[in-house]
């Protein structure tokens, strides 16, 4: 019964604290690029080098809102250059939801070209981002640098449809509610998609930074210890915040901004990268 509630509560409290800092973000232009949408800031630095880009991809539901912390914040205004997306099938809530992983990480691939660092790409993703960023970092490995997972899911065995969601795909949307109804059809064929994505794990070679609260009860905390175990050629730092739920990507935001800084800014570039 409490995971029927949260089902319930989280999407709409996920899009109430989005559309309450909107406003915040209103100066920015909202851009378009295929099925995606976006925002962007590059302030200019005194700094002769180009900042390193670093992308954000929300949760499911969700916008590019959900990243206000980190695109309203002076440091890493300075360090980074910033997109934050609103992943396809977000941009309304009349849109067809996209519930491909493969064409969620298609559609985020033309942003990782406007890395002009030479460095490559950072990906960070919330919750459902989780799996969205990890796919495009197995779908295009030499284009991005880091890739960084707050309370997201990975297991195919944690991430399995709950009964709720599974009751949730007969009821109507009026009854449902769009946000929940759309939730919902990313989160259903999400499984299979994860078991197929087990022997790629190994394949990616980037740093990690993992973030997960021990009380999440929508992202079980086992998804963290499990990407921790499948990441055998990455470096990852793992960050376990105790009493943490599944908020922890805004209750812990300077403690995410500085961890991220200090393991991915000062990296000398890959090999494998130059600036376009």
């Amino acid at each position: 019964m409490l995971g029927w509630i949260l089902a319930l509560c989280v999407p709409q409290l996920l899009l109430a604290q989005q559309d309450n800092v909107a406003r915040m973000l209103a100066s920015l232009e909202v851009k378009a690029l295929g099925s995606i949408d976006y925002v962007e800031i590059n302030t200019p630095s005194a700094a002769i080098r180009q900042k390193q880009l670093i992308v954000f991809v929300h949760g499911t539901p969700g916008s590019y809102s959900a990243f206000r912390s980190y695109l309203n914040d002076p440091i890493m205004q300075e360090k980074f250059h910033m997109i934050s997306v609103t992943r396809p099938g977000w941009r309304s809530d009349d849109d067809t939801k996209v519930p491909s992983l493969d064409e969620q990480a298609a559609a985020l691939r033309p942003l990782l070209d406007m890395d002009r660092s030479g460095k490559g790409a950072l990906l960070m993703g919330h919750s459902y981002g989780g799996p969205v960023i990890a796919r495009t970092a197995m779908n295009y490995p030499e284009l991005i640098a880091g890739l960084i997972f707050v309370a997201t899911t990975g297991d195919p065995e944690l991430s399995a449809p709950r009964w709720y969601n599974r009751f949730a795909v007969f009821l109507p949307r009026f009854v449902l509610g769009a946000s929940l109804k759309g939730a919902n059809a990313e989160i259903i064929p999400l499984r299979p998609q994860l078991e197929a994505m087990l022997p790629r794990w190994q394949d990616l070679t980037m740093p990690v930074l993992i973030v997960q609260g021990d009380k999440d009860r929508l992202v079980h905390p086992g998804n963290a210890l499990f990407m921790q175990r499948m990441l055998i050629n990455s470096e990852v730092r793992y960050l376990h915040r105790e009493g943490m739920g599944h908020f922890v990507l805004w209750e812990e935001a300077p403690l995410i901004r500085d961890n991220l800084i200090e393991f991915f800014a000062s990296r000398v570039p890959s090999s494998n990268f130059s600036a376009n």
